[in-house]
């Protein structure tokens, strides 16, 4: 057995439209069309990668959007640049949603952590030369 690729992720939400003003307008990605299942969900896609975003069956229970850990769970998305990450910083800023940046990252990178409205982490990272860890562990490791 040989996989070939990740196809898709998925993520439960409570609330479809608020998933689709958080994915869609904040987050910027494009929305795709999606099969007429016996559910509500939103498909996205980002590269070779699909995100399904399904409205879960479940009761959801409030999630503390502010206890945010690198250590969880997450989702993350690469953007080229130090510009195009320091203007994600400023629209979640705009937003009001709590975030914190993994000062001097062992990755190299820099990294941005925050929630979701149903509280999944999601990751931004992005290479940052200036870190002491960008030519030893960047550049030999993801490059």
């Amino acid at each position: 057995m040989k996989l070939a690729k990740i196809d898709h992720v998925s993520v439960s939400v409570a609330d479809i439209e608020k998933a689709r003003d958080f994915y869609g307008r904040i987050l910027g990605l494009t929305q795709i069309p999606r099969p007429d299942f016996s559910f509500e969900g939103i498909w996205y896609k980002l590269g070779d990668v699909m995100i399904h975003v399904i409205k879960t069956a479940r009761d959801s229970k409030h999630v503390d959007r502010a206890d945010i850990s690198a250590q969880d769970a997450h989702l993350a998305f690469y953007v080229e640049s130090i510009e195009e990450f320091e203007n994600i910083i400023k629209k979640i800023e705009e937003e009001g949603l709590p975030w914190y940046e993994l000062d001097h990252s062992p990755s190299g990178l820099r990294q941005l952590f925050f929630k979701d409205p149903d509280g999944h982490m999601i990751e931004i990272v992005t290479p940052d030369p200036s870190n002491p860890y960008y030519e030893s562990v960047y550049l030999k490791y993801y490059v």
